[in-house]
């Protein structure tokens, strides 16, 4: 959220842009529209557009250029941005730099999360987290592991599933194995079976899948199916619609007196998908850094 107070600093007549501006024309870009931004910022759509409008009246020319769907950033908005992003940096830098001479544990601390370990594992974390040292200001990031890994230097710290990020160093939390799950009921035992796939961006977990059933020809698909969040991927396949293959870390609340759950194996070897806490030696000499390293690893060591 950035400050209410929208008004330019004045200096011997010449006119300021402070960091809140600079936010403000950044996630305008990144979001495309003065409605995606005021949700994002928490300020008024009203008061995003006059200060967009003070920002271009200063530099006397168009940041954006409007149509009927989005704002598009103009070669001049481009300038502008690009200094608005190093200045943003700027500050994210000078802030860890005051991180490292402070006696507490203070700051910011910036995660980028898997969204199954944001779902399942991460509260927790963050709960004792926060508990332990409420000064630090928490910035959070979920997605694809994929998504996190081509802007993972971006970070102090991500936890990503598959592949490690060969440029960082990284802790394996721990590898979970797959399942097939499957709702009892006896009136589908013998049908064909719808498969529910949440979207992933490890290939190689879908042909390892793709293979275990090559190799099970008794459990019969009739087809696929695919949705956005391994949640959704859930409760669907908890209200009977079809079966789900879901990693351990997601199915501990399941009663298998309710659901049959079949661990997968290729040549009598579990298929796993491995969790990764990845950082820099940089991050790590942060306090605040250091302090959630301390509480990951006491509970996965």
């Amino acid at each position: 959220m950035i400050s209410n107070n929208l008004d330019f600093i004045q200096k011997d007549g010449d006119i300021y842009m402070k960091i809140d501006d600079y936010k403000l024309l950044v996630t305008i870009k990144k979001l495309g529209t003065i409605s995606g931004a005021a949700k994002e910022l928490l300020i008024s759509q009203p008061a995003i557009s006059q200060r967009l409008k003070q920002i271009e009246d200063q530099w006397e020319e168009k940041l954006f250029i409007r149509n009927h769907k989005n704002l598009l950033v103009t070669p001049v908005g481009e300038k502008v941005i690009n200094f608005a992003e190093e200045m943003i940096n700027r500050e994210k830098r000078l802030l860890d730099e005051l991180s490292k001479v402070s006696n507490t544990v203070n700051g910011r601390l910036s995660l980028a999360v898997s969204s199954v370990v944001g779902q399942y594992l991460l509260p927790q974390i963050l709960e004792e987290y926060i508990d332990l040292y409420p000064n630090v200001k928490v910035e959070l990031m979920t997605g694809l592991s994929q998504s996190i890994r081509n802007s993972i230097e971006d970070f102090h710290l991500s936890i990503i599933r598959g592949e490690k990020s060969p440029n960082l160093n990284c802790i394996k939390l721990f590898s979970d194995r797959l399942y097939l799950v499957d709702k009892k009921t006896l009136e589908n035992k013998q049908k064909e079976k719808l498969l529910i796939e949440f979207q992933s961006d490890d290939a190689s977990l879908h042909a390892m899948c793709d293979e275990w059933f090559i190799q099970n020809p008794g459990i019969r698909l009739s087809r696929k199916i695919k949705v956005d969040q391994i949640e959704t991927c859930k409760q669907l396949m908890s209200h009977g619609i079809g079966m789900a293959i879901l990693p351990q870390v997601a199915i501990q609340d399941l009663d298998p007196e309710k659901y049959e759950l079949i661990p997968l194996t290729l040549e009598s070897e579990y298929l796993t998908r491995p969790t990764w806490l990845c950082y820099s030696e940089n991050a790590k000499e942060l306090p605040q850094v250091k302090a959630f390293l301390d509480i990951i690893k006491n509970k996965y060591s």
